[in-house]
């Protein structure tokens, strides 16, 4: 998949720079832009109709219409865009998220949540729609992303899940790899991705080794150990591209027990 970025010259959507891997059926003009920032949109409330932001009245995320020519928007859990970043203005705005379920000429639209935002040139950021679907809300997170290194990984947890009773602690696990004739026995190794990590905060980058991984979430103040408890929830994974930056993120509604679905993580870089 290509990142269609460049400096010099990038995609001019209605006003508005988008860099995206897929469709996104808004239209497209090649443009020099002096001073840009860049934002990736995430859909974080469970049940919510589908929706689309826009930056004051331009919109800034989109899926490819229907046969009929609805016009939709993002449903819980999608990201848009994939493994990109839109390419914005930098400047002052309202960011809106609205209700675009199937919009024809007897529907309409529904504003969910705005937020007054200010884009810094050069800088990244990750946009959520959380909460619940009876208070929508928009959390805004700087990505101060690592430096380019073709040779590490980098890693970090966020929390955009609503109505949790505690704030969490967040683990990289790395497994242990027996001894090979080319290299020894590593034991496993944990990593802190951070601690008591409340709803709209997220942790810090940390560089992860090539491994397979378990991702453990434990409620911040409570005694484990996060090799053997079991966690509130967990996912994982199997880092081998070097060169990545990635964030994993719960999301949804907080309940005893969380489904598969609260939990996932995306690929910054």
């Amino acid at each position: 998949m290509k990142e269609i970025l460049n400096k010099s010259f990038m995609l001019l959507a209605a006003g508005l720079l988008l860099s995206a891997c897929e469709k996104n059926g808004i239209p497209e003009l090649t443009e020099p832009v002096p001073e840009a920032a860049h934002v990736k949109f995430f859909f974080h409330v469970e049940g919510a109709p589908r929706a689309n932001f826009y930056l004051d009245n331009e919109k800034v995320t989109a899926v490819a219409s229907t046969a009929n020519n609805d016009v939709l928007g993002n449903l819980y859990g999608s990201i848009y865009p994939s493994n990109a970043y839109a390419v914005l203005p930098a400047g002052n705005f309202t960011l809106s998220a609205i209700d675009t379920v199937a919009i024809t000429g007897t529907g309409s639209a529904e504003v969910l949540a705005t937020a007054d935002v200010s884009l810094q040139t050069d800088k990244n950021y990750s946009a959520y729609l959380v909460g619940t679907t009876a208070k929508y809300e928009i959390y805004l997170a700087e990505d101060n992303l690592p430096a380019a290194d073709p040779v590490k990984n980098y890693w970090r947890f966020v929390n955009t899940m609503s109505g949790m009773p505690f704030n969490v602690d967040a683990y990289a696990i790395r497994a242990a790899l027996p001894a090979t004739d080319d290299a020894p026995a590593q034991e496993e190794e944990v990593i802190a991705l951070g601690t008591n990590i409340g709803f709209k905060e997220h942790g810090e980058y940390k560089e992860l080794k090539p491994g397979a991984y378990t991702y453990k979430l434990f409620p911040a103040g409570t005694e484990y150990d996060p090799s053997t408890s079991t966690p509130y929830i967990q996912h994982t994974f199997n880092l081998a591209t070097m060169g990545r930056v990635y964030s994993t993120q719960i999301r949804g509604t907080y309940s005893e027990t969380p489904k598969s679905t609260n939990i996932d993580y995306w690929r910054e870089r």
